[in-house]
């Protein structure tokens, strides 16, 4: 009896002590650490491979993609925005109002503005004018008033609007905002900077600085490949915007995506195994930095998904297991105080003699998104093409990538984003047929620009 009693008292005393560490005290004891390929509650972000298994002396390539999606979030206290616009006030913006719309879509964001946010103003044609320097938005009136002021006057000095609204952001300190530089034009740049690769590298420096730059073309007579590529280099968005009519609801859609953003400057970085080569990253630029592949995304946010399809070519001389990379994908989460995030996984392939066991494991969802990513190459190219003059090798790509995605919509595999390219590509082989050959009229023109941001969102 004694014996039950000594074993009911040490029951109960260990009950008690459990009560008290529960109370206030079990920080004192280690925590199980979080496992470095877990996912935040801010951003879910996942890496799959094609092909986990490969047959020995394959030079098959491996694809991997990487799925993002940030939380959603219906209500918050949103991070505070540095914003800049760069609006084009050249002669040819004076042209069916489209300086009008620009200034009543710059009023609609002024307007939507907290006084926790900065705000400039940036005009550009052949000089470039600070109208507003960079400020907390305290007096709407004045800004706003700053905008009614343009005029459209001369030649368009894009560079100089894009470097002095950079410039703008470089002044402050941007740790806990979001940073963003809006840059509008509806012509060609044909004062100061021009060339393409220049532009491209002052928005990579831009970008690696936390400062993200999108671009907005209106009209059919910008060039859409140095707005692509201020936009991708710039991890930021680039719009087509054909009629000015629809400048309010892009610069709204823009300006909603930067107050719901969620994780801020995300990048994947690889560090790859040797032997193993990158092939592509599809519709993302990157660069090499301290011996590892950087991917810069552009901020997420709430509810936003995101496919990132990387194909590399891996060894396979030897039988068993290797190594392929180790990707980080780092960001600073807005949900959880601006903390800096670094999710880790590891991604391995094994080589084997098998065969069938290479089929059975093959991912086919991975396989699908690269046949639709392939599909997309194959409509920019065609686009290519046909703005070269050569239609009938644009209709011949056409004709391949829809009987891509054909095979694939007939399979488990279909989805509601590949339903909407097959629809796409059909439309695209229709208006390549139907629209005169020559790209330098108007319906060619906007049937280039139409296509290639097609192309480039289907590849994302």
């Amino acid at each position: 009896m004694k014996s039950k009693n000594k074993y009911l008292f040490l029951i109960i005393f260990l009950g008690i002590c459990v009560l008290l560490v529960g109370g206030g005290y079990l920080v004192a004891f280690p925590t199980i650490p979080q496992p470095k390929n877990s996912n935040t509650n801010t951003v879910f972000w996942d890496a799959k491979l094609s092909h986990p298994y490969f047959h020995k002396g394959s030079d098959d390539d491996i694809l991997i993609n990487f799925h993002i999606k940030g939380q959603e979030v219906k209500s918050r206290e949103r991070a505070p925005v540095n914003l800049v616009l760069v609006i084009d006030r050249s002669g040819s913006m004076g042209e069916v109002g489209k300086l009008e719309y620009a200034k009543e879509a710059a009023k609609r964001i002024i307007s939507d503005l907290g006084s926790n946010d900065r705000i400039g103003i940036v005009a550009y044609s052949t000089d470039v004018e600070l109208m507003y320097p960079i400020q907390f938005l305290n007096d709407k009136e004045s800004a706003t008033s700053v905008v009614n002021s343009l005029y459209p006057t001369d030649s368009t000095n894009l560079s100089g609007g894009l470097i002095a609204g950079i410039d703008q952001l470089k002044t402050l300190n941007r740790a806990g905002y979001v940073n963003r530089v809006i840059l509008l034009s509806d012509g060609l740049a044909n004062v100061g900077i021009t060339d393409i690769g220049e532009l491209s590298r002052i928005a990579s420096q831009a970008a690696e600085n936390g400062i993200h730059l999108t671009t907005m073309g209106l009209g059919l007579n910008y060039d859409e490949n140095l707005m692509t590529n201020i936009a991708e280099y710039g991890a930021g968005n680039y719009y087509f915007i054909e009629s000015p009519t629809q400048l309010a609801t892009i610069f709204e859609k823009e300006f909603g995506q930067i107050l719901a953003t969620v994780a801020k400057d995300p990048t994947i970085y690889l560090t790859l195994s040797p032997g193993v080569q990158i092939k592509n990253i599809y519709g993302y630029t990157h660069m090499i930095k301290d011996g590892k592949v950087q991917i810069k995304l552009g901020d997420i946010f709430s509810g936003q998904e995101r496919n990132i399809l990387v194909k590399l070519n891996g060894p396979t001389q030897n039988l068993g297991k290797r190594q392929l990379l180790t990707a980080s994908f780092e960001f600073t989460d807005i949900i959880k105080n601006k903390q800096p995030v670094s999710l880790i996984r590891e991604l391995t392939y094994e080589v084997t003699q098998d065969k069938s066991k290479v089929a059975v494991n093959e991912n086919k969802d991975v396989a699908a998104r690269g046949v639709s990513v392939d599909a997309a190459s194959e409509l920019y190219r065609a686009t290519m093409y046909y703005e070269q003059g050569n239609r009938d090798d644009a209709l011949n790509n056409i004709k391949k990538a829809l009987g891509m995605i054909v095979q694939l919509n007939g399979s488990p595999q279909k989805s509601a984003a590949t339903v909407k390219q097959e629809a796409e590509l059909r439309d695209a082989m229709e208006d390549m047929s139907a629209v005169p050959s020559a790209p330098e009229s108007d319906a060619g023109k906007k049937l280039i620009k139409e296509y290639k941001a097609k192309s480039r969102e289907q590849q994302k």
